[in-house]
């Protein structure tokens, strides 16, 4: 069970969250409330998302929750298809857990097949010594997509 200092920790990130947050990639409420720093390789066309580790982001078994990692790895979908094509909204996603989280974690968000009405994504979550952690493959519909809805 977390301690009283972690749920008050819970509470200074989510104050600290929605003062500084902003309706815009990387400043939204969920990057600022999970710490996610955003990175992206141009050259290779993949968006990085680390993941901090905080007590109150874990299940009762003290590993990270699978919703925290599935939403850092569908921000990186995300920011991946903004950068890189335009924005786009998730169709669908499925997600493969393949050991707890335990520390910090590290995504790698690559293009599948930029389609330009629908993109298909991947997302390889790592923990910090780069043993694979989840695995996700997603569908995304482009918002500058003929006929998209606005």
């Amino acid at each position: 069970m977390p301690s009283t200092s972690g749920y008050l920790d819970a509470i200074a990130r989510a104050e600290q969250a929605a003062r500084t947050s902003e309706p815009a990639f990387g400043t939204f409420f969920l990057a600022k409330f999970f710490d996610l720093r955003i990175s992206y390789d141009d050259e290779q066309q993949t968006c990085s998302v680390v993941l901090p580790y905080a007590p109150y982001l874990c299940n009762p078994q003290g590993s990270m929750h699978g919703g925290v990692i599935t939403t850092a790895m569908d921000i990186s979908m995300g920011h991946l298809c903004h950068r890189f094509l335009s924005t786009a909204i998730t169709i669908e996603m499925q997600q493969r857990f393949l050991r707890p989280l335990t520390g910090p974690g590290r995504c790698e968000a690559r293009l599948l097949k930029p389609g330009r009405n629908i993109v298909h994504l991947e997302s390889l979550m790592y923990d910090d010594t780069d043993r694979p952690v989840a695995s996700c493959t997603g569908s995304w519909y482009r918002l500058d997509a003929q006929g998209a809805p606005r």
